[in-house]
Parts: structure tokens; C-alpha cells; sequence
């Protein structure tokens, strides 16, 4: 298994959040379109799938930069434990 790294749980998180905006803008678009065709009931769904799209990526890129920042985290305690263990400081 690969490695991922922050930096690309940052980029998957900033595509996330551009397809949010696009989903909104397709499902007005599309719940305007049948409003105007005179299907309100089929409207209301295609807003509300949207709705539910759009939040659930917005989850995805929420949790992809909370990760994200966990492993920036962790990265640097690793380091500053590699540090302590390999140059010791002296107690006086």
C-alpha cells in the first residue's frame, strides 16, 4: 500500500470542494429546468439529491484536511522523537 501524503489529501479536499459548486450549479440548473417543464415533483428531487451530493462532499474535503493536518502532525512528532532519541540533551 502507497503512502499518502498531506499534500494530496489537501488537493483531493480542494477538488472536493470544487465539485460541491459544481453539483450545486448542476442540480439548480437541472431543478430549474423541470420546474420550468412543469415537473415540480422530479425539481424537488433533482435539488434535494444535489443537496445531499454537495454535503457529502463537503464531508469528504472536511475530513480529507482534518487528516491531512493529522498526518502534518504526526510527521512532526516523529521527527522531534528521531531527534531527542538520536541527540540526547544533558540533564545538569
Amino acid at each position: 500500500m502507497d503512502t499518502i501524503r498531506p499534500r494530496e489529501l489537501l488537493t483531493a479536499a480542494r477538488m472536493a470542494d470544487a465539485l460541491v459548486w459544481a453539483a450545486g450549479l448542476a442540480g439548480v440548473i437541472a431543478g430549474a429546468l423541470l420546474f420550468r417543464a412543469g415537473d415540480e415533483g422530479f425539481a424537488i428531487v433533482a435539488w434535494v439529491l444535489t443537496f445531499i451530493a454537495g454535503a457529502a462532499l463537503r464531508l469528504a474535503a472536511w475530513a480529507s484536511k482534518a487528516l491531512a493536518e493529522l498526518l502534518i502532525r504526526t510527521e512532526r512528532i516523529e521527527e522531534e522523537l528521531y531527534r531527542s532519541a538520536t541527540r540526547p540533551e544533558r540533564w545538569r
